[in-house]
């Protein structure tokens, strides 16, 4: 079964999405229209009911601006069999919500109304509220989690619709992508490309996504799940608390979760120190990495742009040396598939199974090569290496001083094991230990 949230701005749709899926995949924040894609999720304690949270933006029938949002609503509604129509507890019927609910009905889908911020339960029910022919009302206050017992009881007693429309949301990920990059770089363009309709809402305002968004898709056989993340302004713009306060902490903390993360910025903009600031970051904590230069339709001399664009990433961004570096227009699908068959191909599908053996004879040649400066007049014994994890690879290497090995001659190791192993794509890791092993 799969209900829809709905109602005006600020009425507090995600604060009720939360609680019924114990999440905090959505923002909340006192500013209106923190949530400007929609989301879903398994309702909390449940076998097979789920929940989509919309923007309220979606029933402002009369601004004309909005159509964009309310299409991406039509596409939305085959899934859903009950809507859940949120209203602010106050004294007096409001008009917009009585006109949304009259157009909610022509779709002749079930209705409850939630009737949000009702501090006392005790309260009686204000009568003016049955006007809206709603015959199953629940009061809920998201701020004292009251009445949600009773939403809940009810959701678990509706028996499941089986329809052939209904796809399961639930699915077996077998891989995870996420798109970083500063505001309006089009993030959300690639990602409506990719899935071949208009599932992420796009604006030429820089900011649109706030919150990450997911959304499942199949390639090959095989479900990839894609996080849609918010801009990442720079740090000194972002006030704190604010909406980008929050949008920007959750989008890093989806870099940990996610097999590639995809490195989105604007070609007509070049690399910025903002840019670069981003690729550390992410670098840093990511998996395996894919930098992307959008809007080269925009670009006068492409091939001129893309020799010094190379030159510039591979001089400047140390930690990027072995990644692939696309360039596109977001609007074509044609190149974008060709990124994705890129990273299906030689991430996802690559096995990177090195033999212990192979690994200790690159030690062993490329201590040789080149020693690590003297610690304490004593040279450092590089003992032996193992492999411990193949996404990203790591490789745990055994000596003396471990906690002495210079970063320089950290990065000389790692460059040269992608160079030996052709390991590309991929944030490859030394880790070094004093711990004892078997065979020294």
């Amino acid at each position: 079964m799969n209900y829809l949230l709905i109602g005006r701005t600020n009425v507090g749709k995600s604060s009720i999405y939360n609680i019924l899926t114990r999440s905090n995949s959505n923002i909340i924040h006192k500013k209106s229209g923190t949530t400007r894609d929609w989301h879903k999720g398994k309702i909390f304690a449940t076998t097979d009911h789920y929940i989509y949270d919309t923007p309220g933006s979606i029933i402002d029938l009369g601004n004309k601006k909005k159509n964009k949002t309310i299409n991406i609503f039509e596409k939305l509604l085959s899934q859903i069999d009950i809507f859940l129509f949120v209203i602010d507890y106050k004294p007096i019927l409001n008009p917009l919500d009585y006109e949304s609910i009259k157009l909610l009905r022509k779709y002749s889908k079930k209705i409850l109304l939630i009737i949000n911020k009702v501090d006392n339960l005790n309260n009686d029910i204000i009568y003016d509220k049955f006007k809206y022919g709603i015959d199953n009302i629940f009061l809920l206050s998201c701020s004292h989690k009251l009445g949600f017992d009773k939403l809940q009881k009810f959701i678990k007693s509706t028996p499941t619709i089986n329809s052939i429309n209904k796809v399961p949301i639930e699915k077996k990920i077998d891989y995870s992508l996420a798109i970083f990059g500063k505001p309006n770089v089009g993030k959300s363009t690639f990602l409506n490309t990719l899935l071949g309709y208009e599932r992420f809402f796009t604006s030429s305002v820089a900011g649109t996504t706030t919150d990450y968004v997911v959304e499942i898709f199949n390639y090959n056989s095989k479900n990839i799940k894609i996080f849609d993340t918010a801009g990442i302004g720079r740090k000194s713009k972002i006030k704190d608390k604010s909406i980008d306060f929050y949008s920007i902490n959750k989008t890093f903390e989806k870099i940990k979760d996610v097999d590639t993360a995809f490195i989105i910025f604007d070609a007509l903009k070049g690399l910025a120190r903002q840019d670069k600031r981003i690729v550390n970051l992410i670098s840093n904590h990511s998996r395996s990495l894919i930098i992307i230069f959008n809007k080269l339709d925009l670009v006068e001399n492409i091939s001129s742009f893309k020799k010094e664009i190379i030159l510039e990433t591979k001089s400047s961004l140390h930690q990027i040396k072995n990644v692939k570096v696309f360039f596109c227009t977001a609007f074509s699908k044609r190149q974008v598939y060709k990124i994705i068959d890129y990273v299906y191909k030689n991430i996802f599908c690559k096995n990177n199974e090195i033999s212990t053996n192979k690994i200790n004879k690159w030690l062993k040649d490329v201590t040789n090569k080149k020693k690590h400066p003297m610690v304490n007049n004593r040279h450092i014994n590089f003992k032996y290496a193992v492999k411990i994890k193949n996404l990203p690879v790591t490789i745990k290497i055994f000596c003396n001083y471990s906690n002495k090995i210079k970063k320089d001659y950290t990065r000389f190791l790692t460059n040269n094991f992608n160079n030996r192993f052709n390991i590309h794509d991929q944030n490859t890791k030394i880790v070094f230990s004093k711990s004892d092993n078997p065979y020294k």
